[in-house]
């Protein structure tokens, strides 16, 4: 990005910009790398809610990486995928192609299709809410494509805590930032009040649970290589300088 220009409206979609900031998508899609710690509690989370020909919604699916653990669950679980980087919907229909169940497409959570409404008997959005500008547009398009079950895992802690990792150290006219990320953490209260304005829901927080040997050995062989990596340290996860509270969100609309 150039310093000088004003770019706010989009600067935080770097993934559309270099879609290698989540290379290891990619990987764990192939199976190159094992799946992510958050993989194996989600389908924890998912199987008790899950009967055979249930359809599931995957929103920020990324390349598709999730699927996998899901299958584990039903081989032939009815999953679509939904993800605003062209590339990484590419990539999961050719990887997947074979996979007639599993389907993906290019959409934004902030627009989600009207075509999506009240089809998934499941959705799930792991990992994206902290990387948006706001949540309340996105929680409410959740909720509206689902209809009984939406599983969110997203920083969540007892205060709201609003940042943003630079990828470099450019600015514009008004100083800010051209080209980062959000890592925004949101209070147990504002997502209550947040999703209690949209639909009349039973919301449940749920603690995150990691192996952090794993999380470890992914950070030394990856930590050098891509911006704020996370690590485990005395039984917190800390990307960067910040320590990630991570917690689930299981909403089941009344």
């Amino acid at each position: 990005m150039v310093a000088g220009r004003s770019t706010q409206g989009d600067a935080w979609r770097v993934w559309n910009r270099d879609a290698s900031v989540e290379q290891r998508t990619f990987q764990r899609a192939t199976g190159e790398l094992p799946e992510m710690e958050c993989t194996k509690q989600l389908v924890r989370l998912v199987a008790p809610l899950y009967s055979p020909g249930m359809a599931i919604l995957d929103v920020g699916c990324a390349a598709g990486h999730y699927y996998n653990g899901l299958q584990r669950i039903d081989p032939g679980i009815r999953y679509h995928g939904i993800d605003a980087t062209a590339a990484y919907i590419d990539f999961a229909r050719r990887h997947f192609k074979d996979h007639a169940r599993a389907t993906f497409e290019v959409g934004d959570i902030f627009a989600l299709p009207a075509t999506l409404d009240a089809r998934f008997d499941i959705v799930f959005c792991c990992n994206l809410l902290l990387h948006l500008p706001s949540v309340q547009v996105p929680l409410a398009n959740l909720l509206r494509v689902s209809r009984k079950h939406c599983i969110v895992r997203t920083l969540i802690a007892d205060r709201t805590h609003l940042s943003r990792l630079l990828y470099t150290d450019s600015f514009d006219e008004n100083g800010e930032p051209t080209d980062f990320v959000y890592q925004n953490t949101y209070s147990h209260d504002l997502i209550r009040r947040i999703v209690g304005d949209i639909a009349p829901c039973e919301i449940e927080f749920i603690d995150d649970e990691f192996d952090a040997a794993a999380i470890n050995d992914e950070h030394r062989r990856y930590g050098g290589l891509q911006s704020a990596v996370t690590r485990a340290q005395s039984g917190l996860q800390i990307a960067g300088s910040k320590v990630f509270d991570w917690k689930w969100v299981r909403i089941t609309k009344s």
